[in-house]
């Protein structure tokens, strides 16, 4: 008999839609059938999802956040099991996070610390090892590489930016090439350190520090530069490299033009790049807005869609950090005459929630026109399990896959407002404020377990488990 199954849905995913049954057994996919097919395996104990007139798709993946990481003196506001409850309401079963990897925390202890960290959650979860040097001994970094793609984290990410965890150009090209050898993939943040610290000085010189020279400080040069960068690197080694949160049109393009050259590269941009612009910048509203890389013009926005649409960008991610209002205002000067908070770009935290609101980002997209349901997987999941290596077990509906699946009500209205979110009280904004997903997941299912069903989040704690990834070479 089945443990569970998903009747009367219409089955979505990266690649087709039709309609069918789903069958669960003892954590896996166990058959995909015409629909009242398998009716004759439900038994007394089977849970029955009614689908009809639903979607049913593979559950979402989360590859790019950041939970109880430490940023400027301070830590965002959700833990592990939070951030479960946050992601699985907005149709995420796995997720994976970043080592906090220090001159005193080195790679290997910090993806330990990370993993232990992870497993409070609900959700399914890895962790991309951090990697701020290459070190002196080129033995003791074969051997680190080595120790990681074997432990099942084959996935990098350095930074080019911010003293303290930038890491220099040598020491990328070195790792790259070890990378490439060991079987592991290098992913960047890309911004020119040097071009942030130039326009950032220029624009305090000149007395500029309200929100929106935070954009100015970091303009689309900032990000290319970068890219170009590390896609030369790529070239001249022939290793894969992937870029997180792409923005700028001109990166999009430069990543577009690298893939016809034969350079193996993926890259994502992020749901708020995909909706938002810098006029959220302005106004004394502009402090919510600051995250790095920051919102650009409509001309990027429309440009981060059209390199999804072409495949130029390859996923969709939140890289949620969240911090409330009062946080990001608490090392502000105080006007003594009127009391208000003295706006200065480079003082507050940046980052931004959106971990729950990825999938209705993307249902937006949908009910727009810009992609269609079969990209939404494509983006969010499929090729999330594909690029970070936990591909077929997650990423799609098949025999034999975990039961990872959302149903989505396609008629569910879902305004992205705190209210209808489930992150802690202490959020005192919203970021998506007049944005509504229509359609939307109303129960999600990790592993034959029900985690969200009627409005109602049933994850328990330290039940995810840890992915063990590979890299396909």
């Amino acid at each position: 008999m089945l443990d569970l199954i998903v009747r009367g849905g219409t089955v979505v995913t990266a690649f087709e839609t039709f309609q069918a049954d789903i069958g669960v057994t003892d954590e896996k996919i166990s058959h995909i059938a015409e629909a009242g097919s398998l009716d004759s395996l439900i038994g007394e104990h089977t849970r029955v999802i009614d689908a009809g007139g639903k979607y049913v798709m593979p559950g979402l993946i989360e590859p790019h956040m950041h939970v109880k990481a430490p940023f400027s003196n301070t830590i965002d506001m959700l833990d592990f099991y939070t951030a479960s409850k946050c992601a699985a309401f907005g149709g995420v079963t796995s997720f994976m996070d970043f080592s906090t990897t220090t001159k005193d925390t080195p790679v290997l202890k910090a993806v330990e610390e990370r993993l232990d960290e992870m497993a409070e959650g609900a959700l399914d979860y890895s962790v991309h090892a951090k990697f701020i040097t290459a070190g002196d001994d080129p033995d003791d970094l074969r051997n680190t590489v080595k120790t990681l793609v074997e432990k099942g984290v084959p996935t990098f990410k350095m930074f080019t930016i911010y003293p303290g965890v930038m890491i220099q150009d040598a020491d990328i090209l070195r790792i790259m090439e070890v990378a490439k050898e060991e079987g592991a993939l290098c992913g960047f943040h890309a911004e020119s350190n040097d071009i942030a610290q130039f326009m950032t000085q220029k624009l305090l010189s000149e007395g500029k520090t309200d929100w929106e020279y935070f954009n100015q400080a970091k303009p689309n040069a900032c990000e290319a530069e970068a890219v170009n960068r590390i896609l030369t690197f790529a070239g001249l080694l022939d290793a894969p490299v992937y870029f997180y949160h792409l923005s700028a049109k001109e990166s999009v393009n430069l990543v577009r033009e690298a893939k016809k050259r034969g350079v193996r590269v993926q890259a994502e941009t992020c749901g708020h790049y995909l909706t938002l612009t810098d006029a959220k910048n302005k106004g004394v509203d502009g402090i919510n807005y600051l995250m790095s890389p920051p919102l650009r013009s409509e001309e990027d926005r429309k440009a981060m869609w059209e390199g999804i649409k072409d495949g130029t960008l390859s996923l969709v991610t939140s890289d949620n950090e969240v911090f409330s209002r009062t946080v990001k205002e608490k090392d502000l000067e105080v006007n003594g005459d009127t009391g208000e908070k003295i706006p200065y770009f480079t003082t507050p935290v940046n980052g931004i929630p959106g971990l729950e609101e990825r999938f209705g980002l993307l249902m937006i997209g949908v009910n727009n026109g810009d992609i269609s349901l079969n990209k939404l997987v494509e983006v969010g999941s499929t090729n999330p399990a594909k690029v970070f290596g936990c591909y077929p077990q997650k990423g799609c509906l098949a025999v034999g896959s975990d039961a990872d699946l959302i149903v989505v009500d396609p008629e569910k209205n879902v305004p992205l407002v705190r209210e209808n979110l489930h992150y802690p009280e202490e959020l005192d904004y919203n970021l998506y404020e007049g944005f509504v997903s229509r359609g939307w997941p109303v129960c999600t299912v990790r592993r034959g377990e029900i985690l969200v069903e009627n409005g109602e989040f049933k994850g328990k704690r330290n039940s995810g488990r840890l992915l063990r990834r590979r890299l396909k070479r």
